[in-house]
């Protein structure tokens, strides 16, 4: 059974202007490897409107923090707008998309609980859960600041990439 844990909650940035869709996910994705993470595409959409494409793009990247928990990193990308623009820039013709974009970030603990006894009673897996939530709970605190702690690092490359690309393309 697996019990999850919200650490941070909806870390947003937005962004408007010139970027390549295919460099940011290739940002999040090189970050991913860097850290050692577990990646889980969730949601990829792409839907074609007359103002432009309208993008959701939502995945996991899992890591092993100990035996029982695991860190969660949640992101959800909208960009919304996007079109294909062409820019002439030092002599050459670039193409990029121009848009705007909404990322969140949400950061969860996700605790597994085995054993084979909870089956038997269920006064054993109440008790277990009340001393897990209670008395257990103060070594849950020290995993919270690993997982914002990730979170944080993945905003702030997430943040870094786009005012880059401001200057990059303008």
């Amino acid at each position: 059974m697996v019990e999850k844990k919200q650490v941070l909650y909806d870390l947003r940035t937005a962004y408007s202007g010139p970027f390549v869709v295919e460099d940011f996910y290739a940002e999040v994705e090189s970050w991913i490897k860097e850290k050692g993470f577990e990646k889980e595409p969730k949601k990829r959409m792409e839907h074609v409107t007359k103002s432009g494409k309208k993008i959701e793009w939502v995945m996991e990247a899992h890591y092993k923090i100990d035996d029982l928990h695991h860190g969660v990193v949640v992101l959800r990308a909208l960009l919304d707008n996007v079109k294909e623009v062409v820019i002439k820039k030092s002599n050459k013709k670039m193409r990029i998309n121009n848009g705007d974009v909404l990322i969140s970030i949400d950061g969860f603990i996700q605790s597994h609980i085995h054993g084979s006894f909870f089956q038997i009673k269920p006064v054993y897996y109440f008790i277990r859960t009340v001393i897990d939530k209670y008395i257990w709970n103060f070594w849950w605190v020290k995993h919270d600041g690993i997982v914002a702690g990730d979170c944080h690092d993945l905003f702030k490359r997430v943040r870094a990439f786009f005012n880059l690309q401001k200057y990059k393309y303008a």
